[in-house]
């Protein structure tokens, strides 16, 4: 998938889902308190109940293509994946759970690092989970009003809506950039490569100077007086829906309580 098309098919599931149209604040709430639950919650069975409701509201209410979805989650499950094992194979004390002789040394395995490993895998799973509900189903237009309503800082959330709009842009670029290289053996040895990505490193950067005067001078012509207008009506938020969060809330916390004591290993 290229990265415009990623970028492209983001906005288009934020503007088309069967959530769209549903107020943000609400879309906001319902995913940053059950974030904050499963990452801060001991038990892993919570994290497991948020990342199959996510997914579930996403896939079947939302109406998000499954191939999408699980492209999305590819890149950061396989990168927590790598992670998890280190942290397993080399974190851990008290009771262990293997040792591996060698001529050299002995290396031990513990349970609690493979058990942190597992846990740590499962909670960031869900926190993923809760951050795509938001991002697929919110578009970035209507997140920035509510930070504004929420009085963050107006030059941070400009810098944001610009970020998130040209770094699709730049990652593509790049991309050919980094083909074209390929194309002419700039990759063939460690020396071609880091001179070749020093090139890239270079050459984009000016591309980004050029691309931010090229869009100044665009919004300047369009009557931009430091301020980004966007039309600020969005739904309200309706009494069952914030009901039905909170109640969603305090299941995961009755959850936490009743999971407790249940061990991974």
């Amino acid at each position: 998938m290229a990265h415009s098309d990623l970028s492209t098919q983001i906005d288009r599931s934020a503007y088309t889902n069967r959530f769209a149209n549903n107020s943000p604040i609400t879309k906001t709430l319902f995913s940053l308190s059950a974030l904050i639950i499963s990452v801060s919650s001991p038990s892993f069975i919570v994290s497991i109940i948020v990342f199959v409701v996510f997914t579930t509201m996403l896939l079947g209410f939302a109406k998000i293509r499954v191939q999408f979805y699980l492209k999305m989650l590819l890149y950061p499950t396989f990168m927590l994946t790598l992670s998890c094992i280190f942290l397993a194979l080399f974190y851990g004390y008290g009771e262990p759970l293997t040792n591996i002789v060698t001529p050299w040394f002995t290396w031990t395995i513990f349970k609690n690092g493979i058990a942190m490993s597992i846990t740590t895998f499962l909670r960031v799973e869900g926190a993923i989970s809760c951050l795509f509900f938001l991002v697929l189903t919110t578009s970035i237009t209507d997140l920035c009003i509510l930070f504004r309503r929420a009085h963050a800082p107006k030059i941070l959330i400009e810098m944001s809506l610009l970020i998130y709009r040209y770094i699709f842009v730049f990652l593509e670029v790049s991309t050919k950039m980094n083909t074209a290289q390929d194309l002419r053996l700039g990759h063939s040895g460690w020396l071609k490569r880091i001179r070749s990505l020093a090139l890239l490193a270079g050459n984009l950067f000016i591309r980004a100077l050029e691309q931010g005067e090229r869009t100044f001078t665009a919004m300047n012509a369009r009557g931009y007086d430091g301020t980004i207008y966007v039309l600020e009506e969005q739904p309200k938020p309706k009494k069952a829906a914030l009901a039905g969060i909170v109640l969603f809330d305090v299941l995961l916390v009755f959850a936490i309580f009743f999971t407790l004591n249940i061990g991974v290993i």
